[in-house]
């Protein structure tokens, strides 16, 4: 495929760093069952380990030695250990299991029942559900606060995005949104969080602290995803229908480009580096590595059949 990058503004002076040493990105590829690892430094995937059940969300733990992986058709998520580069438990939780979500204390785990329309809260170390919190309808998207306080939960099918508190774990408020929203991204000072709403093709930027919109920004077709780089200065949204990846200037609320990835663009994370932008192609079973400064595609991953990796699939 020929990749370009069609940019609504003018860009940066094309240049570019070697990734930074590993982390790796993990990758879920939902019709092979299984995950690929990718080491940053390398460029490549290094190991690909089995997971059955469909595996769809990511959530990595904060110190970076388990992954959770959900599994729709297994009804929960399994624990990979990444050291040992197994699945060392299996889960089940609910019917729809989906989004899925780590505390940043570590304690917990959040995952998102598609069906029966609630958020299972889950204890990180004996993996029991500690509470189930009912939400709205077809609950997809999970993000937790950077200071461990709330829960952000997009509910597809009933138009809005709930807040949870996690000292209490109730719910807060629930605020419409545009069409079907899905994935969503916070900033680092939890002030406002991006909501990509798949069927209004646009993202509905939330003031946490009283869950009003402060804006709606136009992006391409079926935006899946989102994620922030450069300091929070710009996010990255994926277009499922088009194949591409709107780029918004978070002090504007602007579209400033439109870069070219691969077919059905899904799941989206930023490398710790803060500054490579990784894109999850389900059509092409492909990992999309785009510079955020130069607003270029840079390089190309091959991944595992069906790859979505729909969640934070970065670690250490």
């Amino acid at each position: 495929m020929n990749y370009k990058v069609v940019v609504i503004a003018a860009a940066a002076i094309f240049f570019t760093l070697p990734l930074s040493a590993a982390p790796f990105a993990y990758i879920s590829n939902q019709l092979d069952d299984s995950i690929s690892i990718i080491d940053t430094n390398k460029g490549k995937v290094i190991a690909t380990i089995s997971v059955s059940g469909k595996p769809a969300g990511v959530a990595v733990a904060p110190a970076g030695d388990k992954v959770y992986i959900s599994t729709p058709e297994a009804k929960g998520f399994a624990v990979l250990d990444v050291k040992k580069r197994e699945i060392i438990a299996r889960v089940a939780v609910s019917d729809g299991a989906l989004g899925i979500a780590a505390g940043s204390d570590g304690k917990r785990i959040y995952v998102a029942d598609w069906y029966n329309n609630n958020v299972d809260v889950i204890d990180a170390n004996s993996l029991g559900i500690i509470k189930t919190i009912p939400v709205g309808d077809s609950p997809s998207g999970l993000v937790v606060s950077p200071d461990n306080r709330w829960l952000y939960v997009a509910n597809r099918l009933s138009d809005s995005v709930s807040k949870i508190s996690l000292n209490k774990l109730t719910l807060n408020k629930t605020t419409l949104v545009g069409s079907h929203p899905f994935g969503l991204t916070i900033d680092a000072r939890g002030e406002r969080l991006y909501v990509a709403n798949v069927q209004s093709d646009n993202v509905t930027v939330l003031e946490t602290r009283r869950m009003l919109p402060i804006a709606t920004v136009k992006v391409n077709m079926l935006p899946y995803a989102a994620a922030l780089a450069l300091n929070d200065s710009r996010l990255f949204v994926t277009n499922q229908d088009d194949g591409s990846v709107s780029v918004i200037d978070t002090k504007t609320l602007k579209e400033i480009g439109l870069i070219e990835v691969g077919n059905k663009p899904e799941g989206i994370s930023t490398h710790p580096d803060d500054r490579h932008v990784y894109v999850a192609n389900w059509f092409d079973s492909t990992v999309s590595v785009i510079d955020a400064r130069t607003l270029q595609v840079i390089d190309t991953i091959k991944t595992g059949e069906g790859s979505r990796a729909f969640g934070q699939f970065f670690g250490k």
